[in-house]
């Protein structure tokens, strides 16, 4: 009987090893970052309307010893955004001595809405420009271009390297308003992406970026944006910070 008994133990005792060896085992067989899955691929899908605009100018005329520039728009259509006051991103790819203007028009005012200059040195990088800063609305249904100019001489301003993109505010769909009701920012960007609301989609990604630099998986969504639109330097440095 003991005999009997001490094997039973011993059987017990294996399967129960088992058991604890297969779990650990298969969890080092499943993906280190389960949010890193296909499914959590922020995608961006233009609004169907097309509004015309688009992506404009920027790289430096073969002179490597200046940086490029891009504004972080789509490049063959005008962005959308459901805020009054939105934030502008914009990618410098290296430092600089050199100023940068930053301008925002439409074409109704004869004189810029905005017109500020950022004084060097500028570090590499995603930049931003939030209009709340400078008290400015946008009204909806009028298209705005901004640019971002770096002026490599004051005295002749043909020799600026500028890059330019354009906005447009739109109401809030009654839709997309119920589903933001009840969604965190993770989400929240996946929604304004699906809905075509580009300035909006990276907003929210470049929030949650700044609130945890580390993650990388959110990195990743919004190189994976920056790609969509052709962004490929913005995306490519985004990969390196992770």
């Amino acid at each position: 009987m003991r005999d009997s008994a001490r094997g039973h133990r011993r059987v017990l005792i294996g399967l129960t090893l088992a058991y604890l060896v297969s779990g650990v085992c298969g969890w080092y067989l499943l993906p280190q970052n389960a949010a890193a899955q296909p499914a959590d691929i922020v995608i961006y899908k233009p609004p169907q309307r097309g509004a015309p605009g688009g992506r404009e100018g920027a790289g430096t005329r073969g002179l490597k010893t200046l940086p490029t520039l891009a504004v972080l728009t789509p490049k063959d259509h005008t962005g959308l955004t459901v805020q009054a006051q939105p934030v502008l991103y914009w990618y410098l790819s290296q430092e600089t001595q050199h100023p940068v203007d930053i301008i925002l028009t439409d074409r109704q005012s004869v004189k810029p809405l905005l017109e500020t200059r950022l004084h060097p040195p500028l570090q590499p990088g995603i930049h931003l420009v939030r209009l709340a800063d400078y008290n400015i609305r946008l009204a909806p249904g009028v298209a705005y271009k901004w640019s971002v100019s770096l002026i490599t001489d004051p005295t002749q301003h043909s020799r600026d390297i500028v890059t330019a993109g354009t906005i447009e505010r739109i109401d809030l769909p009654d839709e997309l308003r119920g589903q933001l009701g009840q969604a965190d920012k993770r989400t929240a960007a996946r929604l304004y992406a699906t809905a075509g609301l580009w300035y909006d989609t990276i907003a929210t990604l470049s929030e949650l970026i700044d609130a945890v630099p580390q993650d990388a998986l959110l990195r990743q969504q919004r190189a994976t944006l920056l790609d969509q639109e052709g962004l490929t330097e913005a995306a490519a440095y985004d990969r390196q910070r992770k």
